[in-house]
């Protein structure tokens, strides 16, 4: 067992034992994190007005997406895509 401090996020915890408690509290599960994906995508979509699936069809894959935003935008979508077939189905 660790007895020296760990760094997590800026934050020094006292041990490896502080750090699981942390990570135990501050953990999201699943459907949390791919709720926060669609919320990022929509906030893409508003500020540049366009769908993300434009977004994929005109500015993925192009010397376009080289665009700090654009990279960010191409990684949560791709991101979305890969997890969006287990909630789709899931839904509440």
């Amino acid at each position: 067992v660790m007895e020296r401090p760990v760094r997590v996020n800026g934050i020094v915890l006292k041990n490896f034992e502080a750090f699981c408690d942390y990570m135990l509290k501050h953990q999201r599960s699943e459907r949390e994190a791919f709720e926060s994906l669609k919320r990022a995508l929509k906030e893409f979509e508003e500020q540049y007005g366009m769908s993300s699936e434009t977004f994929a069809e005109t500015i993925m894959d192009t010397p376009a997406e080289d665009e700090p935003d654009f990279i960010i935008w191409g990684d949560t979508y791709r991101t979305y895509l890969r997890k969006k077939g287990r909630f789709e189905g899931a839904k509440k």
